[in-house]
């Protein structure tokens, strides 16, 4: 008797509605939204006050700076050459890098191009140190560059480890870099007051900034400068960041330009990065660094100038964001902007969110073991079902046991998979299973036409096959031709292969299509040689059994053909067309004239590996048909060191005799009958006679007696099939 039997699409409309509504209850009876609002205004009040901190710590990260050049300016008149080794100022300066670490390095110019400067490393600055060649252990370094009478100016650095023990030298003894050419010192020069200037890269450190500078006054121009790097003040957000806002996960502080570039941030190592390029360092342009809600803030804020904003990103995250402008010494149309995601902020609401979680992992473990029985009577048959189909795909249409389930629509496809395989095993033993397979695989549209493609064409025929058909029975030579038309098919598919069709004893295949192929040639030689191989063996064992011998004579040729479907448009076929089709079959039935097994020709012969192959030119022909004459061969095997098919490598002697083969035929072509004749015959004192040879006897008798025509190309025209 039958089971229970239960609709699918009802049966997922019942678990679904209770699971849903469910779930949907419990999510409106604990109202996780109603306190959202609130929060987020919360949260916009704590970015606001962030922002005023943020702004005031930055406006004194560039006063020390100005109150320090104030204090040089204001010191007795001293000039940048003042001193030997070290300049008199030197105490102060290296003592205010060392108290104000935003201060990347501190200088004094003259007009004679006279400089000195000191460098501060502390902290994570190893680019700064790694751009002036100082030693690892470096914590501060020294530059003069002096002017001599001549013009002619040289650059000393000194390093200094952290007790001030000196490190290292580095000499440039013909300097380039000229102060009295850099923006500080131009700018400075135009005013008796300190100068900001705009973001620019420095000249000795991969680094961008912005320098502070005065002119002394005097008659030498000496100016002193001080110079702050954006890492620097991306380095202060990140402590702003942490300090501040470091309950949230993916908060940005960052400084950028109205005009799109970004000056800070506080994801440090990401700014150093985009500040690096192959040629030095470089502002990046806002969006480069951190999650890409800048550029959202910066239009936003350019088309609304509002300092408090909610936005969406181009993901769907919702942000809470504030601008400000900064002070004029950061440029005009610098602003300060701070960005934190709406979700960061929605901690307050926690207890709520665990409460609904608990309520809902109740919930669905109320539901576990309902939905647990349901899927696996819904999700095993259907995935045998997923398998089945994928294995009819596949041509694999192996008869399995039954799918069995609870659900009709199931069970119907169940019986209906059973039917189209029984289908379709019956119709594949007319198609050919792999050619199928390739189409569908290659997604062929099954249309009327075809393209040009070129094409390995294989020919194989049964010697006799009409007398051997009339002295066996019909019954058993349907046998015996199946059992001898399988093995041949094996192996050409199994070299990538395509079988076209089967004309009695006949069988055509070719290569490189419907799945291209660029091996074509190769694949085809190697099944060629095994096809032949496969039929001398079975050969032997038939006539051990007394059964009729099927020696088979084969041919592979190359050219172009029109490769499609033909037909009507409710009964294709998938075939090849063209002059190169019909030449194979011609070259096929030379084997008869030569006495050979297997012929190839010129194409092939000159696409495959001469270090690989092994063949010998038979002869030039033009078969009946044919428009151009050509070489044809004989292929033998692979040379006896190949790893890759040794079952199908020659022995040494072949290897000779085709050699030696191929010095007689060069003769032959140049029409010098006695040296071939003297050359056939040493080549049959040593590897006897065969069809070939007692071909080319003949030939080279007659050509003697009755020589051919002074335009003979070597071509012989053949009349027949």
């Amino acid at each position: 008797m039958a089971g229970p039997r239960f609709s699918f699409k009802v049966t997922i409309l019942v678990v679904f509605a209770v699971l849903t509504l469910t779930l949907s209850g419990a999510m409106l009876y604990l109202n996780y939204a109603r306190n959202s609002e609130a929060t987020l205004l919360a949260a916009d009040n704590l970015l606001e006050q962030s922002n005023a901190r943020i702004m005031a710590a930055i406006d004194r990260m560039i006063e020390p700076l100005t109150t320090i050049i104030d204090i040089l300016v204001l010191s007795p008149a001293v000039d940048a050459a003042a001193g030997d080794l070290e300049h008199p100022l030197a105490p102060i300066m290296i003592e205010s890098l060392d108290r104000f670490p935003q201060m990347a390095s501190i200088y004094l110019a003259n007009g004679r191009g006279d400089f000195y400067r000191a460098v501060g490393f502390k902290g994570d600055r190893d680019s700064a140190r790694a751009s002036v060649k100082a030693p690892g252990n470096a914590m501060l370094a020294t530059q003069r560059i002096r002017t001599d009478v001549n013009g002619r100016r040289d650059a000393r650095w000194r390093f200094f480890d952290a007790d001030g023990a000196e490190a290292g030298t580095e000499i440039d003894p013909a300097t380039i870099y000229d102060p009295r050419r850099r923006p500080w010192y131009i700018a400075a020069q135009k005013t008796p007051n300190i100068i900001v200037t705009d973001y620019y890269t420095f000249a000795s450190v991969d680094s961008i900034g912005l320098t502070v500078a005065r002119r002394w006054g005097d008659a030498n121009d000496n100016v002193v400068a001080a110079d702050m790097t954006m890492s620097s003040v991306s380095q202060y957000l990140a402590d702003m960041r942490a300090q501040l806002l470091g309950k949230t996960q993916g908060a940005e502080i960052a400084i950028v330009h109205r005009d799109g570039r970004l000056l800070a941030h506080s994801d440090r190592a990401g700014f150093e990065r985009a500040l690096a390029t192959s040629k030095g360092a470089r502002i990046p342009a806002v969006g480069e660094v951190g999650s890409g809600v800048l550029s959202a803030i910066l239009t936003r804020q350019q088309s609304n100038d509002t300092p408090r904003l909610r936005l969406t990103d181009a993901v769907g995250t919702d942000w809470l964001a504030r601008t400000a402008p900064l002070p004029a010494a950061f440029g005009e149309g610098a602003l300060l902007v701070l960005a934190v995601p709406a979700e960061d902020f929605l901690g307050p609401l926690g207890r709520t969110a665990t409460e609904t979680l608990i309520l809902s992992m109740l919930i669905v473990l109320g539901f576990l073991p309902i939905v647990y029985w349901l899927s696996g009577a819904i999700s095993a048959p259907l995935g045998r079902v997923t398998r089945e189909i994928a294995a009819i795909r596949q041509f694999d249409l192996e008869p399995h046991a039954p799918i069995r389930s609870g659900i009709a629509e199931i069970q119907d496809l169940s019986r209906t998979l059973a039917a189209a395989k029984f289908m379709l095993g019956a119709f594949g033993k007319y198609v050919p299973k792999n050619l199928v397979r390739q189409i569908v695989d290659s997604e062929i549209e099954p249309k009327l036409g075809g393209q040009r493609v070129p094409l390995t064409v294989f020919f194989s025929d049964v010697r006799d096959f009409t007398t051997i058909s009339e002295e066996v029975p019909p019954e058993r030579l349907m046998e015996f031709m199946s059992d001898y038309l399988e093995g041949l098919v094996v192996i050409i598919m199994e070299n990538r292969g395509t079988v076209d069709k089967f004309v009695g004893d006949q069988i055509m295949a070719y290569w490189n299509a419907p799945v291209p192929n660029p091996d074509h040639i190769a694949d085809g030689a190697i099944a060629l040689l095994r096809c032949r191989d496969w039929t001398n063996a079975k050969n032997a064992e038939w006539e051990r059994e007394g059964h009729p011998i099927l020696y088979t004579r084969f041919a592979l040729h190359e050219g172009d053909a029109i490769v499609g479907n033909v037909g009507s448009s409710d009964r294709m076929d998938y075939t090849v067309v063209g002059a190169t089709i019909n030449l194979g079959s011609r070259i096929e039935g030379l084997n008869k004239v030569y006495g050979t097994q297997v012929l190839i020709t010129h194409p092939v012969a000159q696409a495959l590996d001469p270090k690989r192959f092994v063949f010998r030119p038979i002869d030039r022909v033009l078969p009946k048909g044919a428009v151009h004459p050509l070489d044809v061969y004989e292929l033998k095997g692979v040379v006896p060191q190949d790893t890759v098919t040794p079952d199908l490598a020659v022995v040494e002697a072949d290897t000779t005799l085709c050699d030696a083969w191929t010095g007689f035929y060069g003769r032959y072509l140049s029409r010098d009958w006695a040296a071939a004749e003297d050359a056939l015959n040493r080549f049959t004192q040593h590897f006897g006679e065969d069809s070939v040879t007692k071909l080319y006897r003949g030939r080279l008798s007659a050509f003697k007696t009755n020589p051919p025509p002074a335009d003979w190309d070597g071509v012989i025209r053949y009349t027949e099939k």
